[in-house]
C-alpha cells in the first residue's frame, strides 16, 4: 500500500495547508489522518507512533508507525527546507514531502529535478506546493 500517495491524494482533496501548523498540531494531524487512512482499508491499529527526525534538508520530518497483531505500517513525512533539497526526498520509499514554493519559483529547474520522480504541483489555499511522493 502506498501510504504516501493516499496522503498526497488526502491533502489535495482537503485543500489544507499544512504549514500553517506548529509541529504539535501537525503531529495530532497526521495521526488522526494516518488512523483514518488505514481504517479506509479495514486496517485497524491497536498503537501509533509518531517519531520527529533530523535531516539536512528539511524544516520537519516525522516517522508515523502503526501497529496491530498482524501487521506494522511505515511512513515518513516532511516539509523540505527548500528545492535544492527535492533529490533527498525521493530518497525513501514511502516518504511524503512538500515543498512550499515562491510565487517567483523557476519551473524548468525544479522540473529538472523531477524527471524520475513521483510528484503533484498544486495550488493549495492560494500557495504553489509541491508534493513529493
Amino acid at each position: 500500500m502506498e501510504l504516501s500517495k493516499l496522503f498526497k491524494n488526502q491533502i489535495i482533496k482537503d485543500d489544507i495547508d499544512l504549514n500553517v501548523f506548529n509541529n504539535k498540531e501537525l503531529g495530532e494531524w497526521l495521526v488522526s489522518n494516518f488512523v483514518n487512512i488505514l481504517f479506509d482499508y479495514k486496517i485497524f491499529v491497536s498503537s501509533v507512533s509518531l517519531v520527529p527526525k533530523v535531516a539536512d534538508g528539511y524544516k520537519t520530518l516525522f516517522s508515523l508507525n502503526a501497529k496491530n497483531e498482524k501487521s506494522s505500517h511505515n511512513m515518513e513525512f516532511g516539509i523540505l527546507k527548500n528545492h535544492g533539497f527535492i533529490n533527498e526526498a525521493n530518497t525513501f520509499s514511502n516518504r511524503l514531502s512538500i515543498l512550499y514554493l515562491e510565487n517567483d519559483f523557476s519551473n524548468s529547474v525544479i522540473l529538472n529535478k523531477l524527471k524520475d520522480t513521483s510528484y503533484n504541483l498544486s495550488k493549495i489555499q492560494g500557495i504553489n506546493t509541491l508534493i513529493i511522493y
